[in-house]
């Protein structure tokens, strides 16, 4: 059995917060994919290499009691572990303790209904588990929205498909990958 990873779900938060969802991405986010997951250094991603980075290799799994799915109460624990994280950041950051403590508050407050909201976007069947069939049709979907111009990798090429329908005829440079 595939194991199901922490990144599955960073990868849901990053795709909910940079707005790569049906009417967009940003160009950075495709860099990123590109970067982490190149295993062929063609400067392509196919669908096997953003599987194999997003899921198949990666050790932090998500799947706490590791019984193949990924229920809301691990997705919790993982925003939890996400915000501890980002408490230490804050810190070394010199944030003050004020406003920690507000971003604490608040972040707890809506970490059930965001693991929710990640859970509904994958779970098709709505049992309230994301099973692996459905953590592979949810990798897919999230491949299609990044492989713009449908060739079937993830490339440069993408980024300028939306740039061109951004810009409407602005003129884009065809320099460097």
């Amino acid at each position: 059995m595939k194991i199901l990873v922490k990144p599955l779900i960073a990868s849901a938060l990053l795709i909910a917060a940079s707005g790569v969802n049906a009417q967009g991405y940003s160009g950075d986010k495709v860099n990123d994919v590109i970067y982490n997951s190149d295993e062929t250094g063609d400067k392509a991603v196919n669908f096997k290499e953003f599987y194999d980075e997003n899921v198949t290799f990666n050790e932090n799994s998500l799947d706490v009691n590791k019984d193949g799915y990924i229920s809301e109460g691990e997705v919790v624990i993982d925003i939890k572990e996400d915000l501890a994280q980002t408490i230490a950041e804050l810190r070394k950051l010199g944030v003050s303790e004020k406003n920690i403590k507000k971003t604490i508050a608040s972040e707890l407050k809506t970490a059930e209904a965001e693991a929710a909201k990640i859970l509904a976007k994958m779970d098709s069947d709505g049992d309230h588990l994301v099973e692996p069939e459905e953590l592979l049709a949810y990798q897919e979907k999230q491949f299609r929205k990044l492989d713009r111009n449908r060739d079937g990798v993830i490339s440069r090429l993408d980024i300028k498909q939306k740039e061109k329908k951004i810009y409407k005829g602005w003129p884009i440079s065809q320099g460097g990958n």
